[in-house]
């Protein structure tokens, strides 16, 4: 893992038009067997009368450190302002949102399923993608019956006898496909590892603001009660009570 200054994290949210550097608590949630990312901003400053958010604003979530930041959450506005279960909350969810409000009525002749994911993501405004380059039965006829984008990707499982789930990485949909790991990151006892215990049937790893973290990554582990290297299955960020982001890495052992 590089060596790098890691005392004093960056935190910029972009809601539409607004940019929160301070007066916020944020949490997100990447997890590889959830169909979407999702996350939920505090407003620890009373910005209600400030600020007009609305649904499906997009929400853009950026950590790092000595002013170079990375973008580590894409998404949109599920609600607008006091749209979580508190006040001066609100929840926002990956690009998935998108294909969920985005209805689908065609007839596809002579299609892949490549083909018809194309079109979806094309109708709900996706441009940035990256699909499997498995080849597939051409099927003659598909029919689609005013179903939502997220539909869609069931009934080509369904047709082709296909598993993949398909999902959003940082505002990229993959469909068969995960991004590509440049290096292995590491992850050292006594080092850059603040708690490392068991939650339910996986490891939890909590270290410090780590913005290029994200789930199906292969990390390095080195701890008394575990060492090896790992997929990782889940990502959480979170501000806590200090004002820190905190990275939780969730792995199972092999």
């Amino acid at each position: 893992m590089e060596r790098q200054e890691l005392f004093y994290p960056d935190i910029q949210v972009q809601i539409g038009q607004y940019i929160f550097k301070k007066g916020i608590s944020l949490k997100t949630f990447s997890e590889k067997k959830s169909p979407f990312d999702w996350g939920r901003l505090c407003f620890t400053e009373p910005y209600k009368n400030e600020i007009a958010l609305q649904a499906a604003d997009e929400v853009v979530v950026s950590l790092g450190y000595d002013g170079k930041l990375q973008e580590v959450f894409i998404g949109n506005l599920v609600k607008g302002y006091d749209g979580a279960e508190n006040l001066n909350e609100i929840i926002f969810k990956d690009r998935m949102l998108l294909l969920e409000r985005t209805r689908i009525k065609a007839t596809y002749i002579n299609c892949t399923p490549q083909e018809i994911i194309r079109d979806a993501l094309q109708k709900a405004g996706i441009t940035e993608y990256q699909l499997t380059d498995t080849a597939y039965p051409v099927m003659p006829m598909v029919p689609v019956v005013d179903k939502s984008a997220v539909e869609v990707l069931k009934q080509i499982n369904t047709i082709w006898g296909i598993g993949f789930q398909g999902g959003f990485i940082r505002g990229v949909f993959y469909w068969g496909a995960i991004p590509d790991q440049k290096e292995i990151l590491e992850f050292v006892y006594a080092e850059n590892i603040i708690s490392l215990d068991r939650s339910r049937e996986m490891w939890e790893l909590v270290t410090v603001s780590i913005p290029s973290m994200q789930h199906s990554q292969q990390i390095r582990v080195t701890h008394p009660k575990i060492t090896g290297i790992f997929e990782v299955e889940k990502v959480i960020f979170t501000t806590n009570d200090g004002g820190f982001i905190r990275t939780s890495i969730y792995f199972k052992e092999e």
